[in-house]
């Protein structure tokens, strides 16, 4: 782990960075509650006036995820904003001035999670039960675990031979809720591909929603902005690419790699064979989003009555 470093908490690194791009599930909450300490990182940065963007693959659009993120007990006040992947799907989607958007044409067969369409509000579409009606794909989520990938292949293989581009509003592979992971949108994007589809994902690890954040700073040079994600896919990999440090959070999607039994030397190990597998290494990793761990303040404790 030579290029890696395990540290006890986010306070070690406040000397270095003064803008934070954080991801949301897996980071600082589970979809159904704050994660210990993620409230108390938040606090804390803002009272060392730092400053921190909320970058998530929501398909859903950024007022909601401020929203609930207020609702699961996060202060608006902490952050400067929440970017999602279905936020800037929307703002495409409306503006259609952008080489993606441009052309897709009004009726769209939406791939969506529980009959969700909160993404379309506002937007001049019209909806259609058949793919032969229509002129592209639009994925914001996915049924699962109810439903597989191998549910979604008949309507893909259709697509397909029509020629239809989807845009995927959650690039996700896979998702996080509680303890339970699952099949995420972009996993269903990823098969289109597969077969021979045109998919254009929003969202991590893509880098215009990182250089969309980083301008949303105020007099942040970027190599003072630190991007924090569970996802070495998704997070460290889009940071890297943009040429940002990087933190990897052990709490989301590969925590089974980092169990609390787990000694110092094992979890090195499994972040290095993380790091072959996914090509994409962080410069710091987290064992969770916590300011300062209880033996890192006991340790600070005892050296200071130490000099006493």
């Amino acid at each position: 782990m030579s290029d890696t470093i395990f540290i006890d908490g986010l306070y070690e690194l406040m000397d270095s960075y003064d803008g934070f791009i954080m991801d949301q599930w897996g980071v600082l909450h589970d979809g159904m509650k704050p994660y210990p300490g993620a409230l108390d990182v938040l606090a804390q940065l803002k009272a060392h006036k730092k400053q921190v963007v909320i970058l998530s693959n929501s398909g859903k659009r950024g007022d909601y995820n401020k929203t609930r993120m207020k609702e699961l007990g996060f202060k608006p006040t902490t952050f400067k904003s929440v970017v999602s992947a279905g936020e800037v799907t929307w703002q495409g989607l409306n503006e259609r001035n952008d080489g993606i958007f441009d052309g897709l044409g009004d009726n769209v067969y939406l791939i969506n999670r529980g009959g969700d369409r909160q993404l379309l509000h506002g937007l001049d579409l019209n909806v259609v039960n058949d793919v032969d009606d229509a002129d592209f794909i639009l994925i914001t989520g996915v049924d699962a675990p109810q439903k597989t990938i191998e549910d979604y292949e008949p309507v893909l293989r259709k697509a397909v031979t029509k020629g239809l581009p989807a845009i995927c509003a959650n690039p996700d592979i896979v998702t996080v809720f509680g303890k339970e992971r699952a099949m995420g949108p972009g996993a269903v994007a990823m098969r289109y591909s597969e077969f021979g589809g045109v998919a254009h994902f929003i969202g991590k690890p893509h880098k215009p929603i990182f250089r969309h954040c980083i301008n949303l700073f105020e007099d942040v040079m970027p190599a003072r902005i630190l991007v924090i994600g569970d996802s070495l896919y998704h997070d460290i990999a889009g940071g890297m690419a943009v040429d940002l440090d990087t933190a990897f959070v052990t709490t989301g999607i590969h925590t089974n790699a980092f169990k609390p039994e787990y000694n110092l030397d094992q979890k090195q190990k499994n972040m290095e064979q993380l790091v072959q597998n996914y090509g994409a290494r962080p410069k710091w990793v987290l064992n969770g989003m916590v300011w300062q761990t209880a033996e890192a303040a006991l340790r600070e404790r005892e050296r200071a009555r130490m000099k006493d």
